[in-house]
């Protein structure tokens, strides 16, 4: 994922900071504010509500 490209996202449901979560093929952004992922393919962040699945990622 562009880093460049990761400065500008937001979380589209609040409006939080957006991380990338997991390696090549299973990359994902991921909102910690309200638990939010979505699939990352080809490096382009699928931003799309219906891929949206919520997760709770451990913080240690």
């Amino acid at each position: 994922m562009d880093a460049r490209l990761l400065a500008v996202l937001g979380c589209p449901r609040c409006k939080g900071a957006l991380v990338v979560l997991g390696p090549g093929a299973t990359e994902r952004l991921h909102c910690a504010a309200c638990c939010a992922s979505w699939p990352v393919k080809d490096g382009v962040p699928q931003l799309l509500p219906e891929l949206m699945t919520r997760e709770d990622v451990p913080t240690g």
